[in-house]
């Protein structure tokens, strides 16, 4: 999969050396050879659409500087990546455009959908070039690209080896819409080295050379336990999460010692906290009972690498969200809820055992290994 790795650089230094042998002290020079440490650039390109491909790709990026990779990300979204990452350079400006959504939060737009990234692939080889000229000056050692396919022709340009690292790929959930239009943006993932296929997506068919791994995406920073006291939730209340924007109105019938956290739905219950969305919104996660979401990446393997129930709202004409919905259905885990039943919404009829969920582990570190094996060859 990958060339044999060169052999380290190193540097030859003078040492002096003392011993004590027999009370006797001695010293002589003595030649090391040592590695040359040098730290290598990374070049993370995030795409502008969704906030599930950030929170995955700073789960990546706080695994990376482990190792000390210097990484510098590209997207328009700096208050967010500042906050998430204090220590890292973000370089702002646009990497992307995706569908437009509707007020809800779910469905595509289609007719803006189209007018939109019509004119981003039109200007794809312009923006590219001016891409170029950055990457000139940066020079980077990789470049990783969350999926926007503009990075990979300014790599292509630049001779910059690049990764693609998502579920899915622009030409495959656009297709039904645009037609020949997405020959621009497969021409543009072919140039990719390497792909980093994460699962609950769609094949990714433009990138020939590929590995699958599981589920990416950041892991609580604090514990449960914490959490819940910062949220002023007793050990023995039941905590429902619901992370749906400010066009949903949902009635909730439940226990007494229930309590319901919204950041943005409006909620009709006797016990309800509206907070605005946490910076470590994976904290959230991790410290309920019970999740209601979208059909989303980012929320999706949250709940299910923190082993939280979940119901989810999901539009079938957006094509990644229909993928994931799918393999979830594929694993035995049929949580979809339509806007309807969130009119009256009883929580008796799917909290405990009426809600299938899983544990899957987080694998993060798997994707790390690989970039690191990839840029250090």
């Amino acid at each position: 999969m990958f060339e044999p790795r060169k052999p380290e650089p190193t540097t030859r230094i003078l040492v002096n050396v003392y011993s004590v042998n027999q009370s006797q002290i001695t010293n002589k020079n003595v030649l090391y050879d040592i590695p040359v440490i040098i730290l290598k650039k990374l070049l993370y390109y995030i795409t502008d659409h969704g906030l599930g491909h950030t929170t995955r790709s700073v789960a990546i990026i706080r695994e990376l500087l482990k190792i000390d990779i210097e990484v510098i990300i590209r997207n328009s979204n700096i208050d967010y990546l500042h906050k998430s990452l204090p220590t890292v350079k973000t370089i702002s400006g646009l990497t992307d455009v995706g569908p437009t959504i509707k007020q809800n939060g779910i469905s595509i737009d289609h007719n803006k959908t189209l007018e939109n990234i019509t004119k981003w692939i039109t200007s794809l080889p312009s923006v590219a070039d001016n891409e170029y000229k950055l990457i000139e000056k940066k020079k980077p050692d990789l470049i990783i690209s969350d999926i926007s396919a503009m990075p990979f022709l300014a790599a292509h340009k630049a001779s910059i080896p690049s990764i693609a690292i998502s579920n899915f790929s622009w030409n495959e959930v656009l297709t039904p819409n645009f037609g020949n239009q997405m020959t621009k943006l497969t021409e543009a993932y072919e140039l990719a080295n390497f792909a980093i296929q994460l699962p609950f997506g769609t094949r990714m068919n433009s990138f020939k050379n590929k590995r699958q791994v599981g589920l990416v995406c950041k892991k609580p920073t604090e514990s449960k336990k914490i959490i819940r006291r910062k949220l002023g939730l007793k050990e023995s209340d039941v905590c429902l999460f619901v992370t749906l924007g400010k066009y949903f109105k949902i009635k909730v019938t439940a226990q007494a010692n229930v309590k319901v956290i919204s950041t943005g739905a409006k909620i009709d219950f006797c016990n309800v906290k509206y907070i605005e969305p946490w910076i470590e919104g994976q904290n959230l996660i991790a410290a309920s009972d019970l999740v209601i979401c979208k059909c989303g990446y980012g929320m999706i393997s949250e709940c299910l690498t923190n082993g939280v129930p979940f119901l989810y709202v999901s539009d079938d004409t957006h094509l990644e969200q229909k993928a994931i919905s799918d393999k979830l259905v594929s694993m035995g885990l049929c949580n979809r809820i339509f806007e309807n039943e969130l009119n009256d919404f009883t929580l008796s009829n799917y909290y405990n055992s009426k809600i299938g969920y899983r544990k899957i582990n987080n694998d993060s570190k798997t994707v790390v290994e690989i970039v690191e094996q990839f840029i250090k060859s």
